[in-house]
């Protein structure tokens, strides 16, 4: 757990340090509303018990979200409505899978807040995108990755109080993973 740690805090020290130096250079990059999201897992549990499985995801993952934008000239008969309220990420992560491969996920998605006041926030997200690691005879743990690549889609669940993360991600029929990170805004 301790190793775990340091790993997350090395990284949110790097990204620290990263956005000091983009603030310092463009500062318009910040000031527009986007926001970092920098992530390790702490907790997985997989719904069917099996001596191979890895419940230690050693999870980096990097998550850019786009400032809102303005969706006044969509047209939509009934009005504006929550559609206009998401907001669009990019990320990429790093883990070891279920069966102790490194791994990787880069993706796209949308993200929702149904509740949100100045100190807390709580969302929805689906991301889709491609999932690589899965090789030798586990290939076929995962639909479609007959090249080693295989498409993903993951809803997430989570809530933001001042800039900590926490979020709960199902994986399919597998599992669910619960991670906790921080926002650099």
């Amino acid at each position: 757990m301790l190793k775990r740690v340091s790993w997350f805090a090395v990284a949110a020290m790097a990204t620290a340090g990263f956005s000091a130096n983009v603030q310092a250079d463009a500062g318009h990059i910040w000031s527009q509303g986007g926001e970092l999201l920098v992530q390790t897992s702490f907790f997985t549990r997989h719904y069917s018990k099996d001596p191979d499985h890895n419940e230690n995801q050693r999870l980096i993952n990097l998550e850019w979200t786009f400032a809102e934008t303005d969706n006044v000239n969509v047209q939509r008969p009934s009005g504006g409505d929550w559609r206009d309220d998401i907001r669009w990420l990019v990320g990429a992560g790093t883990f070891k899978n279920s069966f102790d491969q490194r791994s990787t996920y880069v993706y796209g998605g949308g993200r929702y807040d149904y509740y949100d006041t100045e100190t807390t926030r709580a969302y929805a997200k689906v991301t889709a995108g491609l999932l690589h690691g899965y090789r030798g005879e586990y290939r076929d743990k995962i639909p479609m990755n007959r090249f080693g690549v295989a498409p993903a889609i993951l809803p997430a669940f989570g809530v933001e109080h001042h800039r900590v993360n926490l979020e709960m991600i199902p994986f399919g029929t597998a599992g669910v993973m619960f991670n906790i990170g921080y926002v650099f805004r």
